[in-house]
């Protein structure tokens, strides 16, 4: 019996495009979860997440018993880690920081077995040969094995031809984020630059006949990357998947309390000019609307301002959302409406 085909590399190499979904939350519920959704592969990461080999083996069997296909990426491409997690079950795999050549002759070594490789032989002990239920594992393992390059500094694109002409390397994925802070562009994966240099490797890797890969949720950078060819994109991630629709989750379910507000007052002749300082001042970090005689300030974490002038006094309303910090907010407004109005003493009275 050989080895289990991998439906994932026969995409591939058919040039099928393949959509994924990162898994970082390191937890076998949210990946059997995120494997039946409809994507066709998810990535149990272990160079960002708190992945273990433990952890890695138990979402690979929740997996297994769903339709998308596990890739699983190690934190480091030595060879000893490689070798567990193929033992463990894993057929594709995604090396980070692949920086050369040489590198990747390394890793194709690493995944092969004697006399062409060195990857150690201990299919007996592995849940790769169904525990030595796969009579011919050993002779057809690495026909199913997809190893995937992972490049993203500048060191691995000035190298990425080379990285191409190894044999043995399935596809070459592209890590935006990386490549982006190692370019000088940290946190900016959409700077010019840096999207100019990802779709240039991306036709380069296509142009190989190699699958070209990506994990991007800007939307307009992934139809890019279809469109020039790439074949395996990720598109979301769980642990931002999870966190945004807690968040609005949650902020759905505070609207359900009363915001916290108090009025409050000042008398002065100069109502008008102070509201203008205020709203101004804040307009380039809040929303803020402005005439003569009233104006209002609204900050998206939820506090707000609201101001009238009349002839002889500022009409204050300050008020936060149901869990902000009421006296906080109150004595930031105060101090701010002071400093503008240093030539006189502006006493502010809050309603009890």
């Amino acid at each position: 019996m050989p080895a289990p085909k991998n439906p994932f590399k026969q995409a591939l190499s058919d040039g099928a495009l393949q959509v994924g979904c990162w898994l970082g939350l390191a937890d076998p519920y949210i990946a059997e979860i995120s494997a039946g959704a409809g994507f066709d592969w998810v990535v149990v990461d272990a160079e960002h997440a708190p992945n273990d080999l433990r952890s890695i083996v138990a979402q690979l069997q929740v997996i297994a018993a769903r339709s998308a296909h596990a890739v699983v990426r190690p934190p480091i491409g030595e060879a000893w880690i490689l070798k567990q997690l193929l033992d463990a079950g894993a057929q594709t795999l995604l090396v980070p920081m692949v920086e050369s050549g040489a590198q990747a002759r390394a890793l194709v070594a690493a995944v092969t077995y004697p006399p062409h490789g060195i990857r150690g032989v201990g299919a007996a002990l592995a849940r790769a040969s169904d525990f030595s239920g796969i009579g011919d594992y050993l002779t057809t393992a690495r026909d199913q094995i997809c190893l995937l390059a992972q490049v993203e500094n500048k060191l691995g694109m000035d190298a990425l031809d080379d990285i191409l002409a190894v044999e043995g390397i399935d596809g070459v994925f592209i890590g935006p984020s990386d490549l982006a802070a190692d370019m000088g562009f940290i946190g900016q994966t959409n700077a010019p630059e840096v999207q100019a240099a990802v779709l240039d490797a991306i036709k380069r890797i296509v142009a190989s006949g190699k699958a070209a890969g990506i994990l991007t949720l800007d939307v307009a950078l992934q139809r890019k990357c279809r469109d020039l060819g790439a074949t395996f994109i990720a598109t979301d991630i769980d642990v931002t998947v999870f966190a945004r629709n807690m968040r609005a989750s949650a902020r759905q379910a505070l609207a359900l309390l009363p915001d916290q507000n108090a009025k409050g007052s000042a008398e002065t002749a100069h109502a008008g000019k102070y509201l203008q300082q205020l709203c101004k001042h804040w307009a380039h970090k809040a929303k803020a609307e402005f005439t003569p005689d009233s104006g209002s300030v609204v900050f998206e974490s939820g506090e707000r301002v609201d101001m009238i002038a009349d002839p002889d006094k500022l009409l204050i309303s300050a008020s936060t959302g149901p869990r902000g910090d009421l006296e906080r907010w109150k004595a930031v407004v105060v101090r701010h409406l002071e400093r503008f109005a240093f030539r006189e003493e502006l006493c502010i009275r809050w309603d009890s």
